[in-house]
């Protein structure tokens, strides 16, 4: 069940590297922090945590989307009896957490991935397996993971475009790092060649699927805006102005709403609504949505859900650059019409799942976007159509979680 032999180290390459850098995740702390409202996120990345005497089940993820993705993991460790240790690498992933653990799991963040820090880290805890979500490969951590005699799983493992194209230097810690694991578990098939091409074995790797498509189809959601609206979720730098430019004049009365996947875009973004001349009001200052505005900027966290149950059309964000796209999961989940772009690296397999043309819309650029906006709205009946078709399309997958802790259970 364990990774045999010495685990590799990183390399004195790496670690030389890490010296330099040293300052800069001191400072990147401070600023993280105080952006994000923990100015306790530099104290736990440097001395670690509270000591912990309890046999715990250790899961990692990188920030919100990844921590709400395996978080029904968690619960059902936790009610199987077992403590868990749930660590982020972001303040607001650690918020998170804390929002929605309370008490119930131990919380913090990552160490600095330098040798003595993340040794100390390990030295504070008493972890008997760890859950690492996704592509969060820390080099050091990792290894001192496995010198402390820790089992470690990568769970809804997956490998981005970037990585695959990396450099021989990245690779090979890639490489090193994936050696790690006793065992892989990712989303499908098209995962396999990807692991197998930097160095992980075909036996660690076993197919589970994938954490995102978990959903509660019942859950009800507060409405937060009365008006009825478009919104762009999780939009990147350069997408809010396309979305608004490309609007038709005969969709002029409509509400936009625009939810940043990093709500700290919030005065650049306020920035080019004004240059457009449009009237906008703003969520985090709580200014009222009026008949005449035309723009509204949800700069918050937690509230995406909401904001997409009840809107006309849901426009996801990161699929108009080069981002890849982010989770069609939750708004099919909400029965939303969903229209995604052309860069799909990230959901390419949402996009199977929900039914390209049927479930889900893709288009080649914004315009084509707003032509398929107006074409909805002028036939509703199709925009409820695409969304019973991504929802019914989930109704029908298996329970991935307890598929995931049948795999999980034998290193328990």
């Amino acid at each position: 069940m364990s990774n045999a032999g010495k685990p590799n180290s990183p390399g004195l390459g790496y670690r030389l590297l890490s010296l330099p850098l040293y300052l800069f995740w001191i400072l990147h702390g401070v600023k993280h922090g105080i952006k994000h409202g923990l100015p306790g996120y530099l104290s736990m990345r440097m001395f670690g945590l509270a000591n912990n005497a309890t046999d715990q089940v250790w899961v990692h993820a990188s920030s919100v989307g990844e921590v709400r993705a395996v978080s029904p993991l968690v619960h059902a460790l936790i009610g199987q009896g077992e403590a868990v240790l749930f660590t982020s690498f972001t303040a607001t992933g650690y918020q998170a957490i804390r929002r929605h653990f309370s008490d119930s799991v131990a919380s913090g963040v990552i160490p600095f991935d330098n040798y003595w820090h993340c040794r100390r880290f390990f030295g504070q805890q008493r972890i008997k397996l760890g859950l690492v979500m996704e592509t969060e490969l820390w080099p050091e951590l990792l290894c001192q993971a496995r010198r402390h005699h820790i089992n470690l799983l990568l769970v809804n493992a997956r490998l981005s475009r970037k990585s695959l194209d990396a450099g021989g230097f990245i690779r090979g810690l890639l490489t090193t790092t994936l050696s790690h694991f006793s065992r892989i578990l990712t989303r499908s098939e098209r995962d396999i060649e990807a692991l197998r091409s930097l160095g992980a074995s075909a036996d660690r790797i076993s197919v589970i699927g994938n954490l995102k498509t978990h959903v509660e189809l019942s859950q009800q959601s507060e409405r937060l805006i009365e008006r009825e609206y478009l919104i762009l979720a999780s939009s990147h730098s350069g997408e809010e102005r396309q979305f608004l430019e490309t609007r038709p004049a005969q969709l002029a009365d409509r509400l936009l709403v625009l939810a940043p996947r990093h709500p700290e875009r919030s005065a650049a973004i306020q920035n080019q609504i004004e240059a457009l001349g449009l009237s906008y009001a703003v969520r985090s200052k709580a200014q009222p949505i009026t008949g005449d505005t035309n723009v509204y900027l949800a700069d918050t966290l937690g509230e995406l859900k909401s904001l997409l149950a009840y809107a006309g059309v849901v426009v996801m964000g990161g699929s108009f650059n080069n981002t890849g796209g982010h989770n069609l999961i939750e708004p099919a989940s909400l029965g939303c019409a969903i229209i995604t772009g052309p860069s799909d690296s990230n959901i390419a397999e949402d996009i199977d799942l929900l039914g390209p043309g049927n479930g889900v819309l893709q288009v080649e650029d914004m315009t084509a976007c707003w032509r398929e906006i107006s074409r909805l709205l002028e036939h509703p009946r199709h925009a409820d159509a695409l969304g019973r078709e991504a929802q019914s399309r989930l109704a029908l997958l298996p329970n991935v979680v307890q598929q995931y802790m049948a795999a999980v259970k034998p290193y328990l």
